[in-house]
């Protein structure tokens, strides 16, 4: 359970209630934020007072949600409310470095070992109070928990993986680091869907064919998008499956629909909702699913956490704010003007070469395509552009605070979205009959996307 969450039928409604009321926060891409309906739906009370607060008290307002200073009585509702739909269960797990054999530590970044040496714990625990020794990792990426699962458990691991470039480094470093483990620690490579649950037994029985019987269980760390769906599916389905151990990630790369059903007139994602409590409490409503719970929610509920502004700088919140009010601008001249950009490199902006707006400009010049809207014709960046984008930005370089702040409360927002799409997920297993819970796994400062579900199947 989640805070008595499944059992408090009125969750749901209110949530929805409260989401549809500061949508302005969060529908619009932080790109767009100077277009209207977003930072100009901001409550002028709101802003006063937010404008006025000293830096640390600012701070520890949006990471802990603490109200020390005097606010607007519908802020300080605000405030409460993000903290009562916050249903994450509370952690105290140390960001410190963890103790991995040196084999391992070599290949990884203090944030991956962190991850896998504490969900590795996790699964340990999990498996030997149900007599589980066999492990299918879905979405293995490069292998390292399953291998570190047998490393330091003893446990049998398939491991599959859509892109066979990492099944080969997998498969090479265990070839020289782990050569004793080959019969136990398998890689395949194999592209999970909605529908792959004959060729998972299939492979299973390929690979361990005398665990044919042998309960198993489903873990995945940081399964992207639809493949936290399908995993789920394939737990619910799959015979063999006793155990689940998931941590998503990306939720808004989930698939994309056009439906009509719920009264929305934008793309809905096939995954969200997933159960049919909430499906009814959204029909219920009345809400456009597609603008309240469209692509935007998602990447608020997977972005960064508040934890963030902790101990956050002054100079710090000055950078992040000039940033994000300096591609607002760009945005806003673009599209006023019949234009859009396009990256041509991965990274648009390099912010360590970007000291003024000047210096911006001509980095995103560089790195930026200019094109037409209609025609996706290439359009030169002229010396007239360039000066009428320099003239809009000391037009509005005046708000980078309440950008900033615009910001903070999107990060206060961000618990209670990211919880409201592990309930969801919560609800469709416990839909199907199979006990399940959200655990805390790693240190959420270090790594964002920190919760598993945890599912157990009573027979």
């Amino acid at each position: 359970m989640v805070d008595g969450t499944l059992d408090d039928p009125d969750y749901l409604r209110k949530a929805i209630e409260f989401f549809e009321k500061f949508q302005w926060l969060y529908t619009l891409p932080t790109t767009k934020v100077l277009s209207p309906g977003a930072l100009d739906e901001f409550p002028p009370d709101w802003l006063d007072s937010l404008r006025n607060i000293e830096i640390d008290k600012l701070n520890n307002l949006v990471a802990k949600k603490q109200i020390k200073v005097v606010l607007p009585e519908t802020l300080n509702n605000f405030i409460v409310k993000c903290k009562k739909f916050d249903k994450l269960p509370v952690q105290e797990i140390s960001p410190g470095p963890q103790q991995l054999p040196k084999v391992f530590a070599k290949f990884m970044s203090d944030k991956k070992k962190h991850e896998i040496y504490n969900l590795s714990r996790v699964i340990n625990d999990h498996c030997r109070s149900s007599n589980i020794s066999l492990i299918i990792d879905l979405g293995a990426g490069l292998g390292y928990i399953g291998q570190l699962l047998h490393h330091l458990y003893g446990y049998k691991v398939l491991a599959l993986e859509s892109r066979q470039k990492n099944i080969d480094t997998a498969r090479n470093r265990q070839n020289q680091y782990f050569p004793e483990s080959k019969g136990s620690v398998k890689y395949v490579c194999c592209n999970v869907t909605k529908d792959s649950l004959d060729e998972l037994e299939n492979i299973l029985k390929t690979e361990f064919s005398e665990s044919s019987d042998e309960k198993v269980c489903l873990i995945g760390l940081h399964a992207c998008g639809d493949l936290s769906v399908y995993m789920s599916n394939l737990y619910l389905n799959m015979k063999q499956a006793h155990l689940f151990i998931l941590v998503s990630c990306c939720y808004h790369k989930l698939e994309q629909e056009t439906t009509y059903e719920t009264g929305s007139s934008e793309n809905c994602f096939k995954g969200f909702p997933l159960s049919n409590i909430l499906k009814n409490a959204v029909k219920k409503s009345h809400a456009d699913v597609g603008k309240l719970f469209g692509r935007t929610f998602m990447r608020l509920a997977c972005q960064e956490t508040p934890d963030r502004w902790e101990n956050m700088s002054e100079q710090a919140h000055g950078e992040h704010a000039f940033h994000v009010l300096a591609r607002a601008v760009l945005e806003q001249y673009t599209s006023e003007s019949g234009f859009r950009l396009k990256k041509h490199v991965c990274k648009a902006t390099r912010k360590t070469q970007c000291v003024d707006f000047e210096s911006y400009l001509k980095d995103s010049m560089n790195r930026y395509s200019l094109l037409e809207s209609e025609s996706d014709k290439v359009i030169p960046w002229t010396e007239e552009i360039e000066e009428s984008i320099k003239r809009l930005w000391k037009e509005k370089s005046s708000r980078q605070k309440d950008v900033e702040l615009y910001t903070g409360l999107q990060y206060l927002l961000q618990n209670a979205a990211e919880s409201l799409v592990l309930v969801d997920r919560l609800f469709y297993l416990k839909e199907n009959s199979v006990d399940s819970c959200l655990l805390p796994t790693m240190n959420r400062s270090l790594s964002p996307r920190c919760y598993a579900i945890v599912s157990t199947k009573k027979n």
